[in-house]
C-alpha cells in the first residue's frame, strides 16, 4: 500500500544513524538472568581508557615534557579525556532530545527503534565514562580513593544508578539524558579551566597558557553559574513535578523510585553549590584570575 505524503518516514539525523548502527553492530553481553546489556558500557570504558593512556598521557608527558609524576600532569590528561567524552556525548544527546517530544517520564517503547538504540548507546557511553573515571582516579592515587574524591565517587554512583534504573524500567530515560546534557555541556569549559590553571604553574611566563587562562576562567564561571543557578534548578523542578505529580509519571515509574530519583537529582544540584558560588566569584572578579600562578593546591599538588 502506498504511503501518503504526510505519512512520510521522518529523516533520521546522521549522528543518530551512527549511534543506532554502532549499537546494533556491537556485541550484546547481558548480566546473567537478565536482558541488561553491559557490553557497550564495557567497550566505552576501554575506548576512553585508550584515549587517555595512548593520546593524552603521552601528549603532556612526552610532547610538553611535564613531570609524569605530578598530579597536575595527570589531572590535565584526565581533563582532556573528559572534554572529548563531553563533546561526543552532548552532540548525541542534543540530537536525541530534539528528535522526540520532551517528556521526562515517557516510556522508551513509544519511540522508534533507531531512537531507542541511539539513546541506549548514549546512556551506556556515559556509564562507561563513569567507570573509566573511577579507574583512573584510583590509579592516579595508587589504587585507593583519596578523601577529596569521595564527592566525585558519590556523584558517579548516583548517575550510574539513575541511568541503569531508566534502562530497567524502560522509562525516564529522557529525564536522565536531559540532566546529562545540561550537566555535561559545561564540562569542556570546566576542564579547560582545570588545564589552563595547572598549566600556568607548569609553563614559564609568556607562554600562551598565561594569555588564555583569564578568559577561560571568566567564560567558564559565567556559563557554569548560569547553568547551575538557573537552568539546572528549573529543569529539576520540572522533572520532579513530572515524576511525582503527573499521572503518566506515577504510571510509568513506581512512586518510590520517583522519590528516590528526586532526592538524587536535588542532591546533585545542591552538592554543586560550592562550585556555583566559586563561579559567581570568578564572574565578579572579571579577568583577575582566582587561581593564579602562586595558588597552593595542597600537598597532593606539590611541585
Amino acid at each position: 500500500m502506498s504511503r501518503e505524503p504526510n505519512e512520510a518516514t521522518p529523516k533520521i539525523p546522521l549522528i543518530l544513524q551512527f549511534w543506532s548502527k554502532l549499537y546494533s553492530a556491537a556485541p550484546k553481553v547481558c548480566l546473567p538472568g537478565t536482558k541488561f546489556d553491559i557490553a557497550f558500557t564495557t567497550l566505552s570504558t576501554l575506548i576512553i581508557l585508550t584515549i587517555r593512556w595512548a593520546i593524552f598521557d603521552p601528549f603532556y608527558q612526552s610532547y610538553l615534557n611535564w613531570d609524569p609524576n605530578s598530579k597536575r600532569t595527570k589531572d590535565c590528561a584526565a581533563s582532556s579525556t573528559s572534554i572529548i567524552h563531553a563533546l561526543v556525548l552532548c552532540s548525541g544527546l542534543w540530537s536525541v532530545l530534539c528528535s522526540q517530544p520532551y517528556s521526562p517520564v515517557a516510556k522508551m517503547a513509544t519511540a522508534p527503534k533507531w531512537w531507542q538504540d541511539s539513546s541506549t548507546a548514549l546512556l551506556q557511553l556515559c556509564t562507561g565514562y563513569m567507570f573509566y573515571d573511577l579507574i583512573v582516579m584510583m590509579k592516579d592515587n595508587n589504587w585507593s580513593i583519596h578523601p577529596d574524591d569521595y564527592a566525585y565517587v558519590g556523584h558517579h554512583i548516583v548517575t550510574v544508578l539513575y541511568m541503569a534504573q531508566c534502562r530497567v524500567l524502560g522509562a525516564g530515560h529522557i529525564s536522565a539524558m536531559g540532566l546529562m546534557f545540561t550537566g555535561e555541556i559545561t564540562n569542556p569549559l570546566q576542564n579547560g579551566h582545570y588545564i589552563t590553571r595547572y598549566a600556568i604553574q607548569m609553563e614559564s611566563l609568556g607562554t600562551v597558557w598565561h594569555d588564555i587562562n583569564p578568559y577561560v576562567e571568566f567564560i567558564y564561571g559565567l556559563v557554569y553559574a548560569f547553568m547551575r543557578s538557573v537552568i539546572g534548578p528549573l529543569q529539576i523542578i520540572h522533572i520532579s513535578y513530572s515524576l511525582l505529580f503527573t499521572r503518566q509519571g506515577r504510571e510509568n515509574i513506581p512512586i518510590y523510585i520517583g522519590f528516590f530519583w528526586v532526592i538524587m537529582i536535588w542532591g546533585i544540584i545542591l552538592g554543586s553549590m560550592p562550585w556555583t558560588v566559586e563561579a559567581f566569584e570568578m564572574v565578579k572578579d572579571g579577568l583577575k584570575v582566582k587561581y593564579d600562578r602562586d595558588w597552593d593546591y595542597g600537598p597532593r599538588y606539590e611541585l
